[in-house]
């Protein structure tokens, strides 16, 4: 599981570097570069909570197979496409959302997975981990994309990426059926969901639940602030800053999304590392105004180094904010509701596409360092608010 998270990610992350300057390269648009992230996050909007009753219901290995394949015809499309110099922007838009939609499966599948891999206790550390995979390939893949894209074109790094979907899918095919007795409740759950009602029912359910609940109900309006005005900075404000700021190239953004896997990758190790941390929605909310101020310098700065400094802290904000934010919510639900509590967060994910629409107009319209100033003051507002407000997240 964890080595197929690697390959994924890797090509993940470098689809991240490739994706935006194909548009802006085709297009000359901050705007469509908005746009083109939101129609690949509005499938979590659309099919996110669905995904959750089926990764409850069903063979989370299946759906994994599954979503992966589309993943990889997607690559492979996109790849023919552009080295044929038939590619058109509406062809990346709806590979976008195809792709934006076995992902809304698979995320739920895959997260509600890890709990039943390891003890409680090591919860936390093992989230962690799994983040850090995907934060070695951030900073590998986009470093990777960067690169290659001195020597190459877009259509040969989306045939790359097709061809790290092979790997990935056979690792998943290697999966074998967990041992011990929380593995024979997993593998009980979804004969039992089935005699036990529809899934229109398991969708109620587990919404009435997650309602009732107000920590997890609080922890995922969290997460939301956090998709929605900071995560549209990677896609949208790097590539545009590389170019029209800092003058790097389009080379110069892989490796600048890079430094932010660098920050992730030291952010999740060292959550990985801790065996317990307290306080830990004070310590979110603290994360997210460190996160806010670190976009306010990168916004600022016309100096490499010090953009490098801004971009690692970010790195590591968002992936310790995820990580810690995962944990709590898988915690504080029973095993029967994860993937529907994770699907929620796919939800969140969706939301995104709402923060690159803000974001492709507000660089659009006011530059980019301007625009990025406005969405970190936001999320630092937004947090000093919650923090002001919601006396339950400072005591989780």
């Amino acid at each position: 599981m964890w080595l197929g998270q690697m390959g994924h990610s890797a090509a993940m992350w470098m689809e991240q570097v490739v994706r935006p300057l194909l548009i802006l390269e085709l297009t000359d648009s901050a705007v469509l570069v908005g746009l083109v992230i939101s129609v690949r996050m509005i499938p979590q909007l659309v099919f996110g909570l669905l995904a959750g009753v089926v990764a409850d219901r069903y063979n989370k290995k299946r759906i994994l197979i599954v979503s992966k394949s589309v993943t990889l015809s997607m690559h492979l499309t996109l790849g023919l496409l552009v080295l044929s110099g038939n590619i058109q922007v509406w062809q990346i838009f709806v590979t976008a959302f195809i792709t934006g939609a076995s992902m809304a499966f698979d995320q739920p599948a895959r997260q509600s997975m890890v709990p039943r891999l390891v003890p409680p206790e090591m919860l936390l550390n093992a989230l962690a981990l799994n983040t850090a995979a995907m934060n070695i390939m951030r900073v590998a893949g986009a470093s990777l994309a960067g690169a290659l894209l001195l020597f190459f074109d877009y259509g040969q790094i989306y045939l790359l990426n097709a061809v790290l979907f092979v790997g990935v899918i056979w690792t998943t095919t290697q999966l074998r059926d967990w041992k011990g007795p929380a593995t024979a409740e997993a593998q009980a759950q979804p004969v039992a969901q089935r005699k036990r009602g529809s899934i229109l029912q398991d969708f109620g359910e587990g919404f009435r639940y997650v309602f009732k609940t107000r920590k997890l109900l609080y922890l995922v309006g969290m997460a939301l602030l956090l998709f929605i005005l900071g995560q549209p900075y990677q896609q949208v404000f790097i590539p545009l800053i590389a170019l029209d700021v800092l003058n790097v190239g389009r080379s110069g953004a892989g490796w600048m999304l890079a430094l932010t896997g660098v920050g992730a990758l030291i952010g999740s190790l060292i959550v990985a590392s801790r065996k317990s941390l307290h306080h830990r929605g004070l310590v979110m909310m603290g994360f997210l105004v460190v996160f806010g101020l670190s976009l306010v310098l990168l916004a600022q700065s016309k100096w490499i180094p010090l953009s490098g400094v801004a971009l690692i802290v970010a790195g590591a904000m968002t992936t310790t904010y995820n990580a810690l934010n995962t944990s709590l919510l898988l915690e504080q639900s029973p095993p029967e509701f994860h993937g529907r509590v994770m699907s929620l967060m796919s939800l969140d994910r969706g939301l995104v596409s709402v923060g690159a629409v803000i974001s492709g107009f507000l660089a659009e319209g006011l530059g980019p360092q301007t625009g990025l100033t406005v969405i970190a003051v936001a999320c630092i507002g937004f947090t000093i608010l919650l923090f002001l407000t919601v006396p339950v997240l400072r005591k989780i």
